[in-house]
């Protein structure tokens, strides 16, 4: 407890020790801190405090409720040892009544924090030296600095570094602590199991009761819901077990008192708050003067949700039907908010990214294995946003020990996260792990002789153990949410037994994770036909002012210190291959100076990663007929600091070109026009995703305009009518021949594809390229023209409406116009383009431009504004 040789007051819990030394050593995140700063993993740490006691009655209980401790700690109390902590996503509870000084005096109560590199390497020396079967070390594949053996430890499994993320091996108190007073038991989670039949819906429910007691208890338990229930329902003292303190009930609603919760794009997302009250006694008689009260408050959605494993021509379907709609899953991956867990939790950053996944029409989140079960304030936005989550539990890539202590351990997690997350109607399916069945099938042979036990061990602990515990949640006469699945990709679960799959990734069953970096990811001929792909994606840069922001104020800004920073944060092991062969099958750019040319490389890499994530989700919704392929998950929807990542919004919040295109090819009403090069033919397809209690069919038409680059007028129009009804998709191929314009080559030709209505109103607008855009012939410079109209701020009130009109006026045609906010004194405000990244084919258009700022009246110029046109670097 002694040699401490440094003091720094904390305002505040939540905290991290990288965040209380933020403003001493630098920020972690910053420059080339996470190598400059790995000294302070190694060190123990002690957060210290002092608080005052309230009087307490005599049957009075003390419980100090640590609701997230990362990772490992001692608990003193008064110079008391009351606990200790070794698992971060677990709630620990002490009693601490008997160690209470009485008012005034003060208590003191100090959390040592040890060092998470050296517990680890502890762990993994233990099991060496006992002789006991273990799991191999599990270092991350990534280039720079990285730590081993981040499966000894139950800590975000990403804190010790990879291929897009820092190493951050973060300690502190990651979520809040709170101090109890009660007499017998407290209220700590329900679970609300949604069920329905022709006339009512029936709330399931379980209390679960955190209680000391040794013997049996007396609990009376009211639910109040006003807008559900025309008067609270009073379940009357009855006993309770004190091994299993649960209380289950079940609540009837009559069905036309209940609007259903649908996901993002088919339907309302109605949520009904309900109140549950408890008050539990040691006796058959209520002490009323005693503290027994507590409550929870939960706002519960009405949906019924299945996965649907029907054998079928191909192999097993693999989707998602809610309120008995089938429903293509359109998304991403969600990685922590912050590669430090204190600080993935803020409010404000975790709304921005749920709410921008929802403006472009995303229905489903999962929430990647390799961070952390999040907040509640995540789930109840995802609630919110109507954002069905895919929940994997935190154990990834690697193999686990089964040494007691650690089994005991990710039991009681499976426990309690189970109980905190399941009446979330956006909870679609908890999957035990992540690429763990993939990574011990591929490397089988590398682990030789351990592949066997290696294997054993996971179907133990994965199959065996943490399935069963997750049976807490489960229903015996119904489901309320499918699974558990067991490992992602898997072949499902029905097919998913007791023995280990021979290819996880067979596209027939279940679902596929899809990395092609060797690939063509421009040509859809490359992308598995799988029956649900949860991971795929290619990378890009942020942009140039990302990359100033995060070199800290005052820091040199020049070209060598931003490449250096690049350079320094890219930590794919195949190194900027990948992204460079990428661009150089499609665009203009030199592949051997791109730290030259700093700016056209972001903007190319992007480009890029718009055009292979649209190719990709194109192709994938049109394999939605037969429920071929039924979800996309983009791998990554955001960043956990400033780096060459697959992400769609960088770590400031700011939206890779790849987002604006999102809310064109995850629209619901969609026109997709993809090549085959067999036929030599464009297939174009309409898809339409949506819910229509009646059905209806709509009349729509498609109109294929061929334009030359030297013009805005079309030389030549193709039309073709289709009537679709709802979730309904209809495609037809028609020779690319048919679009060209008399002796004009494909090199100087490009298609505008427009749907519109029968009314004429566009829906939807899609543009396909016949040739690499490096070999298009005939573009001239556009003559861009830029003007900013905003508000006048001379005579503007707060709040000030921080709203631009982004006048661009073009001679010719412009191909792929990229806007930057490029001053200092407005790209670290918070922004959005109405568009970007996009075509101009008529001389004038106008992009709006917002800020979340209000406080300030902002005065932006075309100074301001940096732009980019494919065209300059084509001519």
């Amino acid at each position: 407890m002694d040699g401490a040789t440094l003091k720094i007051d904390v305002a505040r819990v939540p905290s991290g020790v990288y965040t209380a030394l933020k403003e001493t050593y630098g920020d972690l995140l910053e420059k080339e801190n996470n190598v400059a700063l790995s000294w302070i993993a190694n060190q123990t740490w002690i957060y210290s405090t002092t608080f005052d006691s309230v009087e307490l009655g005599s049957d009075s209980l003390v419980n100090l409720t640590l609701h997230g401790v990362d990772t490992v700690s001692k608990l003193w109390l008064n110079g008391e040892l009351i606990g200790e902590t070794d698992n971060m996503f677990i709630r620990y509870s002490f009693a601490i009544g008997h160690l209470l000084l009485p008012s005034p005096s003060q208590n003191t109560l100090e959390i040592e924090l040890l060092s998470p590199l050296q517990e680890a390497r502890i762990r993994f020396q233990k099991l060496e030296e006992s002789g006991t079967a273990s799991a191999p070390p599990s270092c991350p594949v990534a280039l720079g600095y990285v730590e081993c053996h981040r499966n000894m430890l139950r800590k975000m499994q990403m804190s010790f570094g990879g291929e897009w993320n820092p190493v951050a091996l973060s300690s502190g108190i990651w979520k809040p602590v709170t101090i109890e007073y009660y007499t017998v038991g407290i209220l700590r989670d329900v679970d609300v199991a949604i069920n329905r039949n022709d006339t009512h819906w029936t709330m399931d429910c379980r209390a679960f009761v955190s209680s000391p007691a040794l013997q049996n208890f007396n609990a009376k338990l009211v639910v109040y819901a006003s807008e559900l229930l025309d008067e609270p329902l009073v379940m009357d003292q009855q006993e309770v077990n004190y091994a299993s303190p649960v209380l289950e009930f079940k609540i009837h609603i009559p069905l036309d008192r209940v609007t259903l919760w649908w996901p993002n794009g088919y339907g309302k997302q109605r949520l009904y708050p309900v109140l549950f009250s408890l008050k539990c006694f040691s006796s058959e008689v209520p002490n009323l003067s005693s503290r027994t009260e507590s409550q929870k408050l939960l706002k519960i959605g009405f949906r019924t949700i299945e996965l649907v494993e029907d054998v079928d021509r191909i192999g097993r379907t693999f989707f998602f039907r809610v309120n008995g709609h089938p429903i293509f899953m359109k998304g991403a991956n969600y990685v922590p908010a912050n590669t430090l867990p204190e600080l993935s939790a803020e409010a404000d950053t975790v709304q921005h990214l749920l709410k921008s996944a929802h403006d472009v029409h995303m229905n489903m989140i999962r929430v990647w294995g390799g961070g952390l079960y999040e907040s509640e304030t995540f789930y109840n936005l995802a609630d919110y946003y109507g954002l069905l989550v895919w929940q994997d539990m935190t154990f990834s890539k690697a193999a686990y020990p089964l040494t007691d202590d650690f089994v005991a351990s990710v039991c009681l997690e499976t426990m309690q996260n189970a109980q905190r997350l399941s009446y979330h109607p956006s909870l679609a399916m908890i999957v035990t792990n992540n690429e763990i069945e993939l990574f011990l099938v591929k490397n089988r042979s590398e682990f030789g002789e351990n592949a066997t036990r290696l294997e054993k061990d996971y179907q133990a602990l994965f199959m065996g153990t943490l399935k069963h515990e997750l049976n807490i949640i489960s229903r015996n006469d119904f489901n309320p949410r499918p699974g558990p699945l067991i490992s992602t990709p898997s072949l499902g679960i029905e097919e998913s037994g007791k023995e280990l799959a021979i290819d996880p990734q067979t596209p027939n069953f279940g679902d596929i994770h899809f990395w092609g970096d060797e690939k063509d990811g421009f040509d859809p001929e490359i992308y598995p036909h799988g029956r649900f792909v949860s991971e795929f994606g290619y990378a890009s840069l942020p942009t140039l002012s990302t990359w100033q922001r995060a070199l800290g104020n005052g820091s040199d800004e020049s070209n060598e210190s931003i490449a250096a920073l690049i350079r320094s944060h890219h930590h794919d092991p195949k190194g900027f291959i990948p992204i460079l062969k990428l661009i150089a099958l499609q665009l203009p750019f030199m592949l051997h100076n791109w730290d030259e040319n700093i700016q056209e490389f972001i903007y190319f890499s992007q480009v890029s990663q718009a055009m292979t994530a649209k190719t990709a989700v194109d192709l994938f919704r049109t394999l939605r007929i037969e429920n071929q392929t039924m979800g996309a998950l983009m791998w990554q929807l955001n960043d956990v600091w400033v780096a060459p990542t697959w992400s769609c919004i960088d770590f400031y919040g700011n939206f890779k070109i790849v987002y604006y295109w999102a809310k064109d090819f995850l629209a619901p009403t969609r026109v997709i026009a993809l090549y085959d090069k067999n036929t030599d033919s464009l297939n174009v397809t309409l898809t339409r995703e949506d819910y229509m209690e009646h059905a209806d069919t709509r009349l729509y038409h498609v109109k294929i305009n061929t334009y030359l680059w030297t013009d805005f007028i079309a030389k030549k129009t193709i039309a073709r009518a289709f009537a679709l009804g709802s979730n309904e998709l209809e495609a037809r191929p028609i020779p690319l021949d048919t679009f060209l314009y008399e002796n004009h080559s494909k090199e100087e030709i490009f298609l505008e594809i427009v749907l519109e209505d029968n009314n004429g109103v566009t829906m939807a607008r899609n543009y396909f390229y016949p040739v690499p855009i490096k070999n298009v012939k005939g573009i001239k410079d556009p003559e861009l023209a830029l003007e900013v109209v905003g508000p006048d701020c001379s005579t503007a009130k707060q709040p000030y409406a921080n709203s631009f009109s982004l006048r661009i006026t073009v001679k010719y045609p412009a191909l792929l116009v990229y806007l930057e906010v490029s001053h200092p004194d407005y790209f670290k405000e918070r922004h959005q383009f109405s568009t970007n990244g996009f075509t101009q084919t008529e001389p004038r258009k106008t992009v709006h431009l917002e800020f979340e700022n209000s406080s300030e009246c902002l005065r932006l110029t075309t100074e301001h504004i940096k732009v980019q046109t494919m065209n300059q670097y084509l001519i």
